[in-house]
């Protein structure tokens, strides 16, 4: 083998190597962001879900506010106009 191979081998191994390293290192950061995605998905999810049950218990806060006066003064006093529940009408 001449000099000028074994030292272009050199130089290929020693690239090699760096971008090995340089892998890694975008690989480490990569797992870092995921994992802080991962834990503002989560908030974000317990978001909905309290979201979704705070709509559920003021839907049935105000179906008990229809025969509760007090549910609907507490309702009233927190911003909830209720509109009087529409009648069924009689079927023919």
């Amino acid at each position: 083998m001449k000099r000028w191979q074994f030292v272009l081998l050199m130089v290929v191994a020693a690239a090699c190597l760096i971008l090995s390293l340089v892998t890694i290192v975008f690989a480490r950061q990569n797992r870092k962001l995921q994992e802080a995605i991962q834990g503002q998905q989560s908030i974000i999810n317990k978001g909905a879900l309290s979201q979704q049950v705070g709509t559920n218990l003021a839907r049935e806060m105000a179906v008990a506010a229809q025969t509760d006066e007090k549910m609907r003064q507490l309702l009233q006093v927190n911003g909830f106009n209720l509109s009087p529940a529409p009648t069924a009408s009689p079927s023919p």
